[in-house]
């Protein structure tokens, strides 16, 4: 048998609880996050995660979260007049026209 088949066949007959890995966080080039495995040393020891104290965990149900998906309007906005854009257009046209009759004629920009 080749090695790379030996290999196989012994991490296949050990169970996977007794394969002590660790997981490191890498990025790439781009940014992105994947995890990189190795083996672990035979005298690492792993951290022992456990809650202290006798107060009980709870989860909050009452608070309201943020949900960026909800779409509300401001309660205090609505103040704001809206602009007609007839009337607007109307006043550009005739400070274009102004404009083009001071181009034009200077002394003209005064007739109407």
């Amino acid at each position: 048998m080749s090695d790379i088949r030996k290999r196989q066949v012994e991490q296949q007959a050990t169970p996977p609880a007794e394969r002590r890995r660790i997981g490191t966080v890498v990025h790439d080039d781009r940014g992105n996050a994947s995890v990189e495995w190795r083996a672990a040393p035979a005298d690492h020891e792993r951290p022992v995660l456990e809650l202290q104290g006798e107060e009980q965990l709870t989860l909050e149900t009452g608070q309201t979260s943020y949900d960026p998906y909800v779409r509300s309007r401001p309660v205090n906005g609505g103040g704001a007049r809206r602009t007609d854009l007839r009337r607007l257009g109307e006043w550009i046209k005739k400070m274009r026209e102004l404009e083009e009759r001071r181009r034009d004629g200077g002394e003209n920009g005064g007739e109407g």
